[in-house]
């Protein structure tokens, strides 16, 4: 995904983007944006298949996009997955003691001087039994108090023992290419199969960890800010009137 929504835009009028995913609103204001597979594009198998995941950190006020300051600092800390199935549970380690795991990395970073240094999101490049009805945990270790910065706001992420259960927010298989991709160039859906393919979204969190703002300065420049402001105050407006008629 792009650093902002706003960015994205060209994309998804060119008919790229919209086959691979959208965004869903959370159930409120302040909560992460999941990452939605299109119903059409996921799976329709219960039974596990090698997939390689991605996943982002469930921090509360986010919204979309997070980077931390300093990768060091972050790195230092121990974040674990845990995948249970059957009564039987795969452990998988994404980074601790100074370093990713060999099969893992950041989301690309976005692109703007004012970012951190790392992204408060993961995916590796193993695969991975992944199966709808998995049970998911993930463990964040933080030695030492995490400062960060948004699209619109700066903070920390306090040091100590976080956890939280979820589900798989997209689980994909073979490319679909779908007649909206018909006018789409080749090396476009080739890239796309490349990214999408055989791949496990995880953002579905159950609990989400509160980060301590400090600063209403992010690092979107003042007529990007009013963009993305203006957006979320009509997506707010969105989720409240479908709360009123479910």
């Amino acid at each position: 995904m792009e650093s902002i929504r706003t960015s994205i835009l060209p994309t998804l009028r060119a008919g790229t983007l919209a086959v691979a995913m959208v965004l869903l609103a959370g159930t409120s204001a302040d909560a992460l944006r999941m990452t939605k597979i299109p119903k059409e594009l996921q799976t329709t198998t219960l039974e596990p298949r090698m997939r390689t995941i991605s996943l982002k950190l469930p921090l509360r006020q986010p919204v979309f996009h997070w980077t931390f300051l300093s990768k060091e600092d972050l790195l230092a800390g121990k974040l674990v997955l845990r995948i249970n199935r059957n009564e039987k549970t795969t452990e998988i380690v994404i980074f601790e003691n100074g370093h990713m795991s060999e099969d893992w990395e950041p989301l690309t970073l976005p692109d703007n001087p004012k970012a951190g240094e790392i992204y408060f999101g993961f995916h590796s490049s193993k695969q991975y039994a992944t199966a709808s009805n998995d049970q998911l945990t993930i463990e964040f270790y933080v030695k030492e108090d995490l400062d960060g910065i948004g699209a619109l706001e700066s903070g920390i992420f306090p040091a100590g023992t976080y956890k939280a259960q979820g589900s798989y927010s997209g689980l994909l298989d073979e490319y679909k290419v779908s007649d909206q991709l018909k006018d789409v160039p080749k090396e476009t859906l080739d890239k796309l199969r490349e990214t999408y393919e055989f791949k496990a979204f995880l953002e579905n969190w159950k609990t989400q960890w509160p980060l301590k703002i400090t600063g209403d300065e992010g690092w979107l420049p003042d007529e990007q800010r009013l963009q993305m402001e203006t957006m979320l105050k009509q997506m707010q407006k969105e989720e409240e009137a479908a709360n009123k008629t479910e």
